[in-house]
């Protein structure tokens, strides 16, 4: 190998640890022309904020007063098929036990309560909790902020009752309540067949003068940080999303602006900041329109969106007080802010609204439309969005033949070698040709020594006579950077590989991990071993045309692999060590079909 090819190899390998910086600081400016396109807009659009702020500074959303009772009863529940739910009468002077309905289909069940009028729980039945195969469902606990709580309208928050009646089917109910200011309000709320819920608001002036209805906010819940492993922390991130109005790509505040509010940091910095000076808690209130907003873990989401735009949304994070060394943000909400309007006597306004509490899976957040797919994170550019979507698309159809997500991950490597052996082939005799030329390279490079220039033509002449590629080694690996980012940024979120299970290894979106109770660093993961040693074993049978000293050097490549690679998620270590094993197995019988041709020709 000349040094052309071990500085083409040398680039590789830091586009490759370069990419994550890349991508961070094209979020930075992807996200800073929004913020000023949404500043503009915000400019053009403002309205006195009740007590936000613009997005130029930050502001406390103030909270609703919780009520008395904090672990409300089970009074009643609607499950699918069951009977109507009565109203249920409020008196003034007692406090009365809430209504609780649960609305219910084949993968989901949520909780909707009278106090609040909101969602206090999502329970996901295709999910467990933990990694044990007898853990109960996911649950996502909204209860402390309710999803689609009201705020801002006196008479209507998480510190009222509601009155509760059976919706128009099995799965809708009714919540009602009338103020003392004679502003009826109705809620209709009803689970379609997936995790996407319809909502629709109804407020009606009751007085004999025009009213005004002043800015009101609908809430979405917590989202807490779900269950890891401590060595893949890092990989488990709150966001908070939203698409505006006026700008057609969606704004990731969890990127940027959620660690800042803290003082904080990206997930790339090297910077450690001091913890011990950073808030608990940040918030922040900006003025602009928003067509949906959402906030999400690693795994689930929820989304709101509602026909009609909002004037501006907020939202509400907290850091980690477990550690006192690391920074990280465990829980976030947000909510949806609605200009005010006046009504008069009689006037009715009418809002509907979808909300989505579920998986973060691509084939159901695809169907909500208007972007809401873009959650995922799959990138900036279209080309490798659509070779992120490609790859989970062909992930997820595997499983379907073959119901086990390692396999699937198995035949995915074997179709990506496959597409690409026309390159790998060429590559391959590539190198042979220049192997056997090279003492002819070695003569050149000796009678010309003392002039460079010259030196480099005649080289360049005998592979240009020979048919040789200097660069073709290289040509492989270039070509399969792109795919392996994309399945990196696949899968390290990839609800679908949740605790999914491939011979010893119990989670392939987590390190393998064995032995972590008594082991230090997240215990023993022996998949990237078992990819050092075949990185290894493909240096050593590879065609090179490199001196000793430069073959020492390459040696070191194996040893840096292992350090990124160690506590990735297992699924992506499995696929690049198949992608090896593979790549080991053309070597040989290339080389096999070689020996044979050579041994062939005294008898011709």
């Amino acid at each position: 190998m000349n040094k052309q090819e071990i500085a083409a190899v040398v680039a590789l390998f830091l586009l490759l640890m370069g990419w994550f910086i890349f991508q961070q600081k094209e979020a930075s400016k992807a996200q800073a022309a929004r913020a000023a396109e949404m500043s503009r807009v915000a400019a053009t659009n403002a309205v006195p904020a009740q007590g936000g702020a613009t997005n130029a500074a930050p502001a406390q959303v103030a909270a609703e007063p919780t009520p008395p009772k904090s672990e409300p009863a089970l009074v009643a529940a609607v499950e699918t098929n069951a009977a109507p739910v009565a109203a249920m009468p409020t008196e003034k002077h007692e406090t009365p036990e809430p209504v609780l309905v649960v609305l219910s289909n084949r993968v989901t069940r949520i909780t909707v309560s009278s106090w609040g009028g909101g969602i206090t729980a999502v329970e996901l039945k295709k999910y467990r909790t933990t990694l044990a195969k007898s853990s109960p469902p996911m649950v996502l606990d909204l209860a402390p902020r309710q999803a689609l709580s009201l705020a801002g309208v006196p008479g209507l928050s998480t510190n009222s009752d509601f009155t509760v009646s059976a919706g128009g089917d099995s799965r809708s109910v009714r919540l009602s309540r009338t103020t003392d200011q004679n502003l009826c309000f109705e809620r209709t709320i009803t689970l379609g067949d997936s995790y996407r819920v319809d909502v629709i608001d109804t407020f009606r002036n009751d007085n004999a003068a025009t009213s005004t209805l002043p800015v009101q906010s609908v809430q979405l819940g917590p989202m807490r940080l779900t269950e890891t492993k401590p060595s893949s922390m890092g990989l488990s991130y709150i966001g908070v999303d939203t698409l505006a109005d006026t700008v057609s790509e969606v704004h990731y505040w969890g990127k940027k602006e959620l660690p800042a509010a803290f003082g904080g940091s990206a997930s790339m910095s090297c910077a450690r900041p001091n913890v011990a000076i950073m808030p608990t808690n940040a918030a922040f209130s900006t003025n602009f329109p928003v067509a949906w907003t959402g906030v999400k873990n690693k795994y689930f989401v929820q989304i709101l969106a509602p026909e009609t735009s909002g004037s501006g949304f907020e939202w509400a994070a907290s850091r980690s007080t477990a550690s006192s060394g690391a920074f990280l943000i465990d829980q976030a909400s947000a909510a949806m802010r609605f200009a005010a309007r006046d009504l008069k006597p009689g006037e009715t306004l009418t809002r509907k609204m979808s909300y989505f509490a579920g998986p973060k899976e691509y084939a159901s957040l695809k169907s909500l439309g208007n972007h809401q797919d873009d959650v995922m994170e799959f990138g900036f550019w279209e080309w490798f969005r659509w070779l992120c979507k490609a790859l989970l698309w062909t992930l997820n159809g595997l499983y379907m033949v073959i119901p086990n997500y390692g396999i699937a991950v198995i035949l995915l490597t074997l179709i990506v070698r496959i597409v690409f052996w026309p390159v790998t082939h060429k590559s391959t005799e590539s190198m042979k040709k220049m192997q056997e030329i090279q003492p002819l390279v070695n003569e050149v490079r000796a009678k010309l020594k003392d002039k460079p220039q010259k030196m480099n033509e005649e080289v360049m002449a005998l592979y240009k006579k020979h048919k040789v590629n200097p660069m073709a080694g290289c040509l492989p690996m270039l070509v399969q950077i792109p795919v392996f980012i994309a399945l990196f940024v696949v899968l390290r979120s990839a609800v679908e590989l949740r605790f999914a299970p491939f011979l010893w290894v119990s989670d392939l979106s987590e390190p393998e991990g064995i032995l972590s109770s008594v082991l230090p660093f997240g215990g023993l993961n022996i998949l990237p071993l078992l990819m050092t040693a075949t990185t290894v074993w493909q240096q050593k049978i590879t065609p090179s045309t490199a001196d000793p000293q430069q073959q020492k050097l390459m040696m070191f490549m194996p040893i840096v692999m292992l350090f990124l690679f160690y506590n990735m998620a297992s699924g992506l270590v499995l696929y690049w060590t198949v992608s090896q094993g593979l790549a080991i197995a053309q070597l040989v019988w290339q080389q096999k079909k070689t020996d044979a041709k050579k041994a062939a020709l005294p008898a011709a």
